[in-house]
């Protein structure tokens, strides 16, 4: 069953704690580096989740959308602190206590089975995620890097300090693969800006790469 399924059978005395919340494009649903006592089920819009980086600079994580939810890691380990998540369109909420979340997980097999699907899924991609970046050369790291930064919007706020940060690469080394992505046609750099020459290129690209 899927979480859309789930939510239509929750125990009266579990939906009767909900928090329904609603959140304007570009406000803070979770802020960072926070105390989490909470499940959050985004029920409509678009959110992302961010690290901070030492600079202040946000770097895109992942995307959800409806019907989605974050928080569970922290529920679970009291040592977790919460990332940034920030409504990236108009969305709406529901906040559930942890005590709640421990009761629903108790009286519901279905949501339990979710819940720990959502955890298991979380730690095989990250898991599978970095090592696949491990594997890549410099020039792919970029290219990827800059691909999440125009999917999610922000790629007119990535400097070359930055993309290093992320992508683990020396700034003279940094050049070097830029400068190859650009004779390859598939980015380009000016006026300290980055800017992708195609779209559909660089996605088939990248999907050979994962």
């Amino acid at each position: 069953m899927d979480l859309k399924e789930i939510m239509n059978e929750v125990p009266t005395s579990v939906k009767q704690e909900f928090i329904y919340r609603k959140h304007k494009k570009g406000s803070l649903i979770i802020h960072p580096n926070e105390q989490n006592n909470y499940l959050y089920i985004l029920t409509a819009g678009l959110a992302e989740v961010y690290r901070q980086s030492y600079e202040g600079t946000m770097l895109s994580l992942y995307l959800y959308d409806s019907y989605s939810c974050f928080g569970e890691i922290e529920i679970f380990n009291d040592q977790m602190k919460t990332l940034g998540v920030i409504a990236k369109e108009d969305c709406e909420t529901i906040a559930i206590p942890k005590t709640k979340v421990y009761e629903w997980m108790r009286l519901d097999f279905n949501f339990n089975c979710y819940l720990i699907k959502q955890l298991a899924s979380k730690l095989i991609s990250s898991s599978e995620t970095a090592a696949q970046l491990s594997l890549l050369t410099a020039k792919d790291r970029i290219l990827l890097s800059i691909l999440n930064h125009y999917k999610v919007g922000d790629l007119e706020n990535l400097t070359k300090q930055l993309l290093s940060s992320e992508v683990c690469v020396p700034i003279r080394s940094l050049n070097r693969s830029i400068a190859q992505c650009m004779n390859e046609g598939f980015i380009n750099y000016q006026r300290k800006k980055f800017t992708v020459n195609s779209i559909e290129e660089m996605e088939r690209y990248v999907a050979d790469l994962l």
